[in-house]
């Protein structure tokens, strides 16, 4: 039996489509049609009066005088919550069209839908009433309207970024999205390009806390330009291209009344208080409020008098930006700031790791970060000279666990690079060995030599499981109990030609470690981008479906992406450390200089940001210690309560681990293989 729609029912969906459109700025609209889904699932109206600084950024948005509008402010401003949430809603309401969310991946598009969208038209009434009431046009990633208009919530792709056209693109956590979508450029330009077809009614969004690195250190702002922000990627950049407005609050003291930033630079840290930079007077935190509602946006070429008149000439640019602090964002306490960079200092001191630091400054004051320059210049004569005079790879006191990492070496010097660390409480690490495979001497070493090629000859990989995974260290203790490698970590780049067929054959060596249960000690890295925000992301390629790949990913083989800048800035910390100790680095005398060369000759190019290589010279150890840490964060081992540890990071009277050779096999399940001196003596001479 055929179903038929109603009269009244077609009668009403032809109403949505010819319905005159109210003019009504974008901030009314969100305050009058639009609930806010609490995480305890309260429901209240949106009040301008909560956040007053998002209501210029929120009605430039519904303007037909700027085809773009940037957002930069610290977490909980409530900027994604009017710039996103306010803004669909006014669209949905007032002036229906095709639009777009993009979150940074798919779990978060999903994730953003199910908590954001789906709970505000629910219990919105006008907002759910103009959802289409057919079932198949609404589910996670796509919403319909009576109107016709529909709303994507997706990811960043090609697919989603280079093809259908929207009146309106708003992008959240824009320094988190990739620099680059598929090849095909930035997300904000793609963006762009999808709403031109709409004129000046199209309109590109871009919100974000900063994530990206000052480029220059010794960047100065100009004097003519007090609202530039410093030179980086990301957000900021955007923001800088635009009228570059900043927030301002005006002196509650009578005798001053001038306006300022409530920025870092006119907080005090001591007090965790604002004060006024033109009278020096300290403001209560219970003042923050009525601040924030008297407050103004201000352009770059504009200033406000003491009786609040704006003077000046704005940047001409159909791009609207703002940008904004920590100390003025509405949920979040002054106390707060201070307490979290005070842990922040104290967790860069004691670990060297600026992460930490970053991460406050970025996402809770809201401004760019300045990786902090080593006083200290990294030598090799200097580390040579506090080197350690202990056993050749023989495991001393202090060591709980150990690591292996493996650099694959290409061209014409076929090889894998291997580096054994020990690991302590706190990340205290020895380096326990460092030898090559250049060649296959058989499981007894006492057959002719054969040379290796990792890229083209699959049986080499055996070698690493061989040689490197089943292998054992003594103990410094004279009681000839030994201890393995728990984990084995191998760069999957390569060096040199081959390096696509490097990878495949990482791949294929890891698949082949399934039948003997080993695949769970062996992680595959590879380096990201260095802008990245994790130290270590999980991945599973699949490039079965693109034809111009040749690596074997198939999507059934984990690949941890590593954020090399970041781990590199924890091993250099590591290696200027002077005292043993909390995230030490104890390095044996008996390495050659050419070691201790390889471990210090990368820099970080305060221009660029990033870790490199000034020539050819080689830097295997430098990353060797970089891939072992990897692995120390992968085994959680910076969770690790110290007073009650797992049994394999227990003292040696209690480590799981440890084994004596002549009473029991190698406790990680696999016949040991002990080491050989006489072969390593010979390989390390032949690297020197």
């Amino acid at each position: 039996m055929s179903s038929y729609g109603s009269a009244a029912a077609i009668k009403r969906d032809v109403a949505e489509i010819i319905r005159p459109k109210r003019r009504i700025q974008a901030s009314q609209a969100a305050a009058e049609v639009m609930k806010v889904v609490g995480g305890d699932g309260s429901v209240r109206d949106w009040d301008a009066k909560a956040t007053p600084y998002m209501v210029e950024p929120l009605d430039c948005m519904g303007s037909r005088l700027y085809d773009a509008v940037i957002f930069v402010g610290p977490a909980r401003t409530g900027k994604t919550n009017a710039l996103v949430d306010g803004f669909v809603a006014y669209k949905i309401e007032y002036h229906p069209a095709d639009g777009l969310i993009v979150q940074i991946s798919e779990e978060k598009a999903r994730e953003f839908s199910k908590k954001r969208i789906d709970r505000m038209l629910e219990k919105s009434p006008l907002l759910r009433n103009r959802l289409s009431p057919r079932g198949h046009d609404n589910n996670v990633h796509d919403k319909t309207f009576r109107a016709g208009n529909y709303l994507g919530i997706k990811w960043p792709s090609k697919n989603v970024l280079a093809s259908s056209d929207f009146q309106f693109v708003l992008l959240t956590d824009f320094d988190r999205l990739p620099d680059n979508i598929d090849g095909e450029g930035d997300p904000f330009t793609l963006a762009s390009k999808r709403t031109q077809t709409f004129g000046s009614t199209g309109m590109t969004m871009a919100e974000s806390s900063p994530g990206r690195e000052i480029t220059d250190l010794d960047w100065e702002r100009p004097e003519d330009q007090p609202h530039v922000a410093p030179p980086t990627t990301g957000i900021l950049d955007l923001y800088n291209a635009g009228d570059r407005r900043r927030w301002y609050w005006q002196c509650p003291e009578t005798g001053c009344r001038e306006w300022f930033m409530p920025n870092k630079e006119n907080f005090n840290l001591d007090s965790a208080r604002v004060f006024c930079p033109h009278c020096g007077t300290e403001i209560s935190p219970t003042a923050k409020r009525d601040l924030n509602i008297k407050g103004r946006w201000v352009a770059e070429g504009q200033r406000l008098t003491q009786h609040g008149e704006l003077e000046g000439t704005a940047r001409s640019t159909r791009i609207a930006s703002f940008w904004m602090e920590g100390p003025a964002a509405a949920y979040q306490t002054w106390q707060s700031l201070v307490d979290k960079l005070k842990r922040a200092e104290e967790t860069y001191q004691q670990t060297g790791s600026q992460e930490t630091l970053k991460t406050v400054i970025n996402t809770d004051w809201g401004r760019a970060y300045a990786y902090q320059r080593s006083e200290k210049t990294r030598s090799p004569q200097r580390l040579m000279d506090r080197a350690e005079q202990v056993q050749r790879r023989t495991i001393p006191e202090g060591v709980r666990f150990l690591t292996a990492s493996v650099d694959v070496q290409g061209g014409k010097d076929r090889r894998f690079v291997v580096q054994i660390h020990g690991w302590g409480r706190n990340r205290e690490m020895w380096v326990v060995d460092r030898f090559n495979i250049k060649e296959d001497r058989g499981p007894n070493n006492d057959q002719p030599p054969r040379p290796i090629s990792p890229a083209t000859q699959p049986e080499d990989w055996q070698l690493l499981t061989r040689d490197v995974l089943k292998r054992s260290y003594k103990l410094a203790d004279g009681s000839g109990r030994r201890m393995p490698v728990l984990a084995l970590g191998i760069d999957t780049g390569g060096e040199g030609d081959g390096e696509e067929s490097v990878t495949s054959q990482a791949y294929d060596y890891y698949r082949s470690l399934i039948p003997e249960g080993l695949q769970g000690r062996v992680y595959l890295f590879k380096g990201g981008s260095s802008k990245t925000a994790n130290r270590v992301r999980k991945t599973w390629p699949d490039n079965t479906k693109r034809k111009n790949r040749k690596s074997s990913a198939r999507g059934d083989v984990p690949l941890y992406i590593l954020g090399t800048n970041l781990l590199k800035d924890q091993v250099a910390a590591m290696i200027d450390r002077d005292n043993p100790g909390s995230g030490y680095m104890h390095t044996p005398a008996w390495l050659g200089r050419w070691w201790f060369e390889e471990l210090t000759y990368e820099i970080r190019d305060p221009a660029t940001g990033k870790w490199e290589r000034p020539g050819k010279k080689p830097n295997e150890a430098f990353d060797l210690c970089v891939y072992n840490l990897a692995l120390f964060i992968l085994l959680k081992a910076e969770n690790i309560n110290w007073d009650a540890p797992p049994p394999w990071a227990e003292d040696w009277d209690k480590n799981l681990l440890v084994f004596d050779p002549e009473k029991q096999s190698d406790p990680t399940g696999v016949p040991v293989r002990a080491t050989r001196q006489k072969r390593k003596r010979k390989t390390v001479k032949a690297r020197v």
